[in-house]
């Protein structure tokens, strides 16, 4: 029956458009892989490797290696999640051709050096920079996409900013670039006061988006997040000084580029922006309107579409426009 019930919602999802071949293995493969998983939890199902970076730290991430794959997905996760929340969303990637490399962020996930820490939002480029260095040396020749969820939008945005025309394209979902939560005024002077100094000393500040019902309204995965032993719920003083930093930096530095941009937003997301994001979106067209931007609005969604009854409608809506753009 929830296979059933499950394979009708994604029928109803497309219903009143044109149904190729190609649509109807996407619908197929998204069932298959979303009636997998327990009513319960997330059965651990990609490879967990680490990289290491720098010939010192290392790095946990999930892969999920597509039989026949025709691109790869560097895969970032937001502020409080972490790769193992994506899970779902993987397979299916997986599944319709694009192998994917999810790595949790350093300080994060199952990433317990300086948990929730970050000395320098340049590393985090450095390590975006050895993830796709060991994508190439695995699969070369195939064309690299990168998808940012949340604060990872903003993550992924930037190093497309910083490393222009790197990717084949930019998938965006709800990204955290112009959010409508922040820290209290008393935390922004914690952040003043303490991010200068030595990690052992730093005050960890409770992240303003705590409330599981703001990912979903799905019960069953806000107790899911409530009680995931890896999901961040505190960062330091210096972990929020440079996320002002990429704040500024890709204020300044975004511009045009020729790798398409495909905006997901959630209607009912609480913790971004939905106007301002868009607007601030738009400004990567450019003056001559050269940029490829699609957006796309789920209305009736909160802030984690993974989470969300339309996902099987979502992760179409993906796969149809990487078909587009993928030459390979």
């Amino acid at each position: 029956m929830k296979t059933f019930c499950l394979a009708i919602a994604v029928w109803h999802s497309i219903k009143l458009r044109h149904i190729t071949i190609r649509k109807y293995c996407i619908v197929a493969a998204i069932v298959s892989a979303l009636v997998s998983f327990s009513s319960t939890e997330i059965e651990a199902r990609p490879e967990i490797l680490k990289l290491e970076i720098n010939n010192q730290t290392h790095l946990t991430y999930r892969r999920y290696v597509s039989d026949n794959p025709r691109g790869l997905i560097l895969y970032l996760h937001g502020i409080s999640s972490h790769s193992g929340w994506y899970i779902q969303s993987g397979e299916i990637f997986a599944e319709n051709g694009y192998t994917v490399y999810a790595p949790d962020r350093r300080g994060s996930g199952m990433n317990d050096y300086e948990r929730g820490h970050l000395q320098d939002y340049l590393d985090l480029i450095a390590d975006m920079d050895a993830f796709i260095a060991r994508m190439r040396a695995d699969f070369p020749g195939l064309p690299i996409y990168i998808f940012g969820l949340s604060w990872g939008g903003k993550q992924a945005l930037l190093y497309d900013s910083l490393r222009p025309n790197e990717f084949a394209g930019v998938i965006l979902s709800c990204p955290g670039i112009k959010p409508k939560i922040d820290l209290s005024l008393w935390n922004k002077l914690k952040v003043l006061l303490y991010f200068w100094r030595r990690r052992e000393v730093q005050p960890e500040i409770k992240i303003p988006i705590s409330d599981a019902s703001l990912f979903t309204d799905n019960v069953r995965w806000q107790n899911w997040i409530e009680q995931d032993p890896y999901t961040l719920r505190r960062a330091t003083a210096r972990f929020y000084w440079e996320s002002h930093q990429m704040d500024k930096v890709l204020k300044r530095e975004v511009r045009d580029g020729q790798s398409p941009v495909l905006l997901q937003l959630a209607g009912r997301d609480e913790i971004v922006n939905n106007k301002k994001t868009q607007k601030f979106i738009d400004k990567l067209v450019g003056k001559r309107g050269k940029r490829d931007v699609e957006v796309l609005m789920y209305e009736d969604a909160r802030h984690t579409l993974e989470f969300e009854d339309n996902l099987p409608e979502v992760m179409r809506d993906i796969l149809e426009w990487l078909d587009r753009h993928n030459r390979w």
